[in-house]
C-alpha cells in the first residue's frame, strides 16, 4: 500500500540540523526561567521548527477516488452539421438517467472549441466563430481534457464523424492515454442529401509553349443529375461542357495549350441540378510553361516608353508594357516574367503591398528588376527607404554638393482628433524621412495644427536631423481641423530664412473649418514659396487641397492609405530640393570591363543630357559611370535574383541621342539578358497532394542518370495566397525523396520556392505553385470509423457505446491531493506563540 503522504522538496528535511543550535543554546541561557519552563520553551521551539521544516518539503495528502468527470464534445463542422448535436442531446440525458454524474462539460468544436454552460446554450454557440469549414478533433479533445476538473477520473465522450482537417489526432491519443483519460467515440453521420462536388482539377506541372496537354475533372456525385461544367483559365471562362452526373465519380477532359504566360491557374465549377453545398463546386491547378524569357516594362507613360519597346522587340525581346496601374498586384502575375523593368514610375502609384512584392520576387523567386531614370525614379519618386530601394545596387538618397541650392522646408501636419493613432505615427514617420533626406546647408520647420497652430521646431539647421526627428516623435494627435494657422505659422517663418529654396508640405486627413486659403497662398507664391498637399484619405476636402496645390505652384497628391505617406514625403522633398537631377550633357564612361555588353563600342554611344543622382551601395557593381563620376549603370545580385540601376533615362528626353544611335536596342537587350532569370532543367519530380487541412508536397531529386541522390536536401519558402511568407520544413522520408506539409487555410494559389542541395551543393532553386479551393470538411466520405475505433481502443474506451456504457464498470481511480504546507505553518506560529506565552507568563 502506498504510503498517502508525499514531499514535493524532501531536501528541506536537513534544515533539521538547527534543532541542534537550539538544543546548544538551551544550554548556555542564563534566562531566570524555572526548569519547567526553560524545559517546555525548549520542546515548543523544537516543535515549530520541526513545523516549518515539514511546511518547506511542500508535504501533499495523497488521496483515491472513484469518481468520474465526464466531457461531452459534439461535432458542429459542416461535414456532420446538426446531426451530431440531434445524436448528442438524448444521449447525454439518457445517461444522466442511467448514473449520476459528478461533474460534467459540454464542448461543441469544429475547427476550434467552445465551452457552453448548458446542454441548451450548445445548440445556439455561433458555429462559424467555431470555423465551421474545418474539423480538429484533436483540439477539441485536448480542450476537453483542459477543462475537467483535478481529482476525477476523466471520460471524454466524443459525436463526430471522425474526418479531421486540422491536428494530429494520433499525437493527441498517445497523450490522452499516458494521461489515464478514457475516450468514447460515438460516429456520426449527416443524412443523406443530394450533394455534386468538383473533386479535383489535375494538369501538367510543367509543360512546353503551345504543347497540347489535357485538364482533366474529377466530378464526386451521390445522385443522377444533369450539370454544367465551366472550365476557367486565370479567371476567365474558356469552356463549358454539359453532362449527366452518375452516382460515383465522373471525369472530363478538357484539350488546352498555352503561350505567353508562364503560370497558368486553371479551376473548373460545376452548377448541377441536384445540389447542397455549392462550397465544393470549384477546385483548380496550376500549370507552368516552359516557354521563352519575358519581360514585363511598367511605365508612367506607356506611350513614351515606345521607343524602348520597339528597339527591345527588333532585338527579339519578348515583352509586355503596362502602366503603373496594371502593375502585377499577385506573385502568379509576376511569374509570368524573368525580368520587371520600371520606367520612370513612382513609388506613390504603386502600393507597399506592390513595393514588398517586387522585392519578393527578386529576393526569393530569383526574377529580375531594372530601374531606369526619370524625374519619377529613384529617390524623386518616393523610392527612399522602400523595399524596391533595399533590392536596388544604389540608395535613392545622395551627398548634397556645396553648390547645389540650399532648400527651407515647411512641414505642416494635421494632429487632429481624426488622425488617430496609425495616422499620425505614419506622418511622424514620413515627416522623420523627410528631414533625413535634408543636407546640412537646408532649414526645416515642423508645425502641427488642430484648431490652432503649434510650433514643434522653430526654423533650424537641417544639420541637427536628431534633434528635429525626436520633436517629431513627441507630437500627439486631438483637437478640430484648421488649416489656416499653420499655414500662416509656415508663411511666417519662411521669407526671412536664407535658403534660395521654400517649400510648403502640408498634410491633412479632414476638412478644414474656412479661412482666406487663396489670398494666403498667393502672399506666399509671391514671395517665392512654393506649397504642395497631400490629402489622406477620403474625409479630406480634396478640392480644397487640390485648388490649394494649384494655388502654391505645387504639387497634389491623395492617399487611402497611409503606409503611403513616407513615400509621398520622401518624393515631394527631393523633387523640392531640386538638386537631385543634373541636367547637363555628359558622355558615359566604362568603369568596368562589361562581359554582357560584348559587341557594343560604349566609345561610340552618344551623349546623355541629365541624370538621377544616388549613392552606390558598398557591394555593387559598377559598370559605366557620368564623366564625374556618379554611377550610371550598376548592378548587383540581391538573394537569389538580380537588380540593376541605370541613372539616365531611356527616352527622347535625356537619351534623345541614344534613340538614333545603333547600339541602342543591343544595349538594353544585352543589359536586360544579364539581369532576367535564367531558365534551368530541373531535377526534382514534384507532386503536391491535399492532406488534413493542408497540403503535402513530394520531391524526387535525380541525378544527370535518373537515379535518387541520397544525399539530397532542401529548404523551402512559401507564399500563401495573401503573399504572408513561411519556411515549411523540408524532410528526408527516404533516400532521395523530400517531404513538406504545409496549411492552406486561405483559398487560391500558393507559391513555393524550393533550394536543392546535394551535400553542400546546390543543386537548382525550383519554383512550385499549388491550388486549393476548400476544405476536405466538403468532400463526401462516410465516418472514419477506423479511426475512432483506434481512439478508443487506445485510450480504453468504448466505440460507439450505449448510454449505459458511459458510467458503468469503470474501475478506474483518480488521485486527488491536498496541500498541507499551510497549516503546517499556522500550527508552528500557535506554538512559537505558546513559547513566548510559556516564558512570559507570571509565576
Amino acid at each position: 500500500m502506498t504510503f498517502p503522504l508525499e514531499l514535493n522538496q524532501p531536501y528541506a528535511l536537513l534544515a533539521l540540523a538547527v534543532l541542534g543550535l537550539l538544543y546548544y543554546w538551551q544550554l548556555q541561557t542564563l534566562a531566570p526561567l524555572s526548569p519547567w519552563r526553560r524545559n517546555a520553551s525548549f520542546l515548543l521551539r523544537c516543535l515549530g521548527v520541526v513545523l516549518l521544516v515539514l511546511a518547506l518539503t511542500d508535504p501533499r495528502w495523497l488521496s483515491q477516488t472513484r469518481q468520474t468527470a465526464v466531457a461531452w464534445v459534439v461535432d458542429r463542422s459542416r461535414s456532420v452539421g446538426e446531426e451530431a448535436e440531434k445524436r448528442a442531446v438524448p444521449f447525454f440525458e439518457e445517461t444522466q438517467r442511467a448514473a449520476a454524474m459528478p461533474s460534467w462539460k459540454w464542448i461543441p468544436f469544429a475547427g476550434r472549441s467552445e465551452l457552453v454552460p448548458t446542454v441548451a446554450e450548445g445548440a445556439r454557440v455561433n458555429i462559424r466563430q467555431l470555423r465551421d469549414e474545418n474539423t480538429n478533433i484533436a483540439g477539441a479533445l485536448q480542450f476537453a481534457q483542459a477543462s475537467l476538473p483535478p481529482g476525477y477520473a476523466k471520460t471524454i465522450v466524443l459525436f463526430s464523424d471522425g474526418r479531421e482537417t486540422e491536428g494530429d489526432l494520433a499525437e493527441t491519443t498517445r497523450a490522452l492515454k499516458a494521461a489515464g483519460v478514457r475516450v468514447m467515440a460515438v460516429p456520426v453521420q449527416a443524412p443523406p442529401r443530394p450533394e455534386v462536388l468538383v473533386r479535383s482539377v489535375s494538369v501538367p506541372r510543367q509543360i512546353r509553349e503551345e504543347q497540347p496537354f489535357q485538364v482533366g475533372v474529377e466530378i464526386v456525385s451521390n445522385v443522377e443529375t444533369d450539370a454544367e461544367v465551366d472550365i476557367f483559365r486565370n479567371g476567365a471562362r474558356i469552356a463549358t461542357t454539359s453532362i449527366k452526373l452518375k452516382p460515383g465519380t465522373n471525369r472530363l477532359e478538357n484539350t488546352q495549350a498555352v503561350k505567353g504566360d508562364k503560370v497558368f491557374e486553371y479551376s473548373a465549377a460545376v452548377r448541377a441540378k441536384s445540389d447542397t453545398i455549392v462550397d465544393n463546386n470549384q477546385a483548380g491547378a496550376v500549370v507552368q510553361a516552359q516557354g521563352k524569357s519575358k519581360v514585363l516594362l511598367i511605365a508612367d507613360k506607356p506611350d513614351q516608353a515606345r521607343y524602348l519597346a520597339v528597339a527591345l522587340r527588333q532585338e527579339g525581346i519578348i515583352l509586355d508594357v503596362r502602366p503603373a496601374t496594371g502593375a502585377p498586384v499577385d506573385l502568379a502575375d509576376l511569374q509570368n516574367y524573368d525580368l520587371v523593368l520600371l520606367d520612370n514610375v513612382p513609388a506613390t502609384d504603386l502600393s507597399p503591398a506592390q513595393l514588398e512584392l517586387f522585392a519578393t520576387y527578386v529576393r526569393d523567386f530569383g526574377g529580375g528588376l531594372l530601374m531606369l531614370g526619370g524625374n519619377n525614379s529613384f529617390g524623386l519618386g518616393g523610392y527612399y527607404q522602400t523595399p524596391v530601394e533595399d533590392l536596388l545596387p544604389v540608395r535613392c538618397n545622395f551627398e548634397k554638393q556645396k553648390e547645389d541650392p540650399s532648400l527651407a522646408l515647411a512641414l505642416v501636419i494635421d494632429r487632429s482628433g481624426s488622425m488617430g493613432t496609425d495616422k499620425m505615427e505614419m506622418a511622424k514617420d514620413a515627416s522623420k524621412a523627410a528631414v533625413e533626406l535634408l543636407g546640412p546647408r537646408d532649414y526645416v520647420t515642423v508645425i502641427a495644427f488642430d484648431h490652432e497652430a503649434y510650433s514643434i521646431t522653430e526654423m533650424v539647421s537641417a544639420a541637427d536631423k536628431a534633434g528635429v526627428q525626436q520633436k517629431i516623435s513627441e507630437i500627439q494627435s486631438g483637437g478640430g481641423t484648421n488649416i489656416a494657422p499653420g499655414l500662416e505659422m509656415a508663411y511666417a517663418r519662411l521669407p526671412g530664412c536664407p535658403a534660395k529654396i521654400k517649400h510648403v508640405i502640408l498634410l491633412t486627413d479632414g476638412v478644414s473649418s474656412p479661412g482666406p486659403f487663396r489670398e494666403m497662398v498667393s502672399r506666399m507664391v509671391q514671395e517665392r514659396i512654393t506649397v504642395s498637399a497631400v490629402a489622406l484619405g477620403s474625409d479630406s476636402d480634396q478640392a480644397l487641397l487640390q485648388d490649394i496645390a494649384n494655388w502654391g505652384a505645387g504639387r497634389y497628391y491623395f492617399t487611402d492609405n497611409p503606409t503611403s505617406v513616407p513615400q509621398i514625403f520622401a518624393r515631394e522633398t527631393m523633387t523640392a530640393s531640386k538638386s537631385s537631377v543634373q541636367e547637363l550633357p555628359f558622355i558615359p564612361k566604362s568603369a568596368l570591363p562589361a562581359p554582357f555588353l560584348t559587341g557594343i563600342d560604349m566609345t561610340t554611344a552618344p551623349f546623355l543630357l541629365g541624370f538621377v543622382m544616388t549613392r552606390l551601395k558598398p557591394t555593387a557593381e559598377v559598370w559605366l559611370t557620368t564623366e564625374t563620376g556618379e554611377p550610371l549603370l550598376t548592378t548587383w545580385r540581391y538573394g537569389l535574383g538580380q537588380s540593376g540601376a541605370f541613372t539616365s533615362d531611356a527616352r527622347n528626353r535625356w537619351a534623345v541621342e541614344w534613340l538614333k544611335w545603333d547600339g541602342y536596342g543591343k544595349f538594353w537587350a544585352q543589359t536586360i539578358r544579364k539581369l532576367m532569370r535564367s531558365a534551368s532543367i530541373s531535377r526534382a519530380q514534384s507532386t503536391f497532394k491535399q492532406e488534413r487541412g493542408g497540403m503535402r508536397l513530394t520531391m524526387d531529386v535525380l541525378d544527370d542518370q535518373g537515379r535518387y541522390l541520397p544525399e539530397a536536401t532542401g529548404e523551402l519558402l512559401l507564399l500563401d495566397p495573401q503573399g504572408k511568407p513561411t519556411k515549411p520544413v523540408l524532410t528526408a522520408t527516404a533516400p532521395g525523396r523530400l517531404e513538406a506539409w504545409f496549411p492552406t487555410r486561405d483559398k487560391g494559389a500558393y507559391h513555393l520556392q524550393a533550394t536543392l542541395r546535394n551535400g553542400t551543393d546546390v543543386l537548382e532553386t525550383q519554383y512550385l505553385s499549388a491550388s486549393t479551393s476548400y476544405s476536405e470538411e466538403f468532400l463526401l466520405q462516410p465516418p472514419d470509423e477506423a479511426g475512432l475505433n483506434t481512439l478508443c481502443r487506445e485510450t480504453g474506451g468504448i466505440y460507439n457505446p450505449t448510454p449505459a456504457q458511459i458510467l458503468a464498470d469503470d474501475t478506474r481511480t483518480a488521485s486527488s491531493e491536498m496541500e498541507l504546507w499551510i497549516p503546517l505553518v499556522i500550527a508552528a506560529l500557535a506554538v512559537f506563540t505558546l513559547d513566548v506565552a510559556v516564558r512570559r507568563w507570571p509565576a
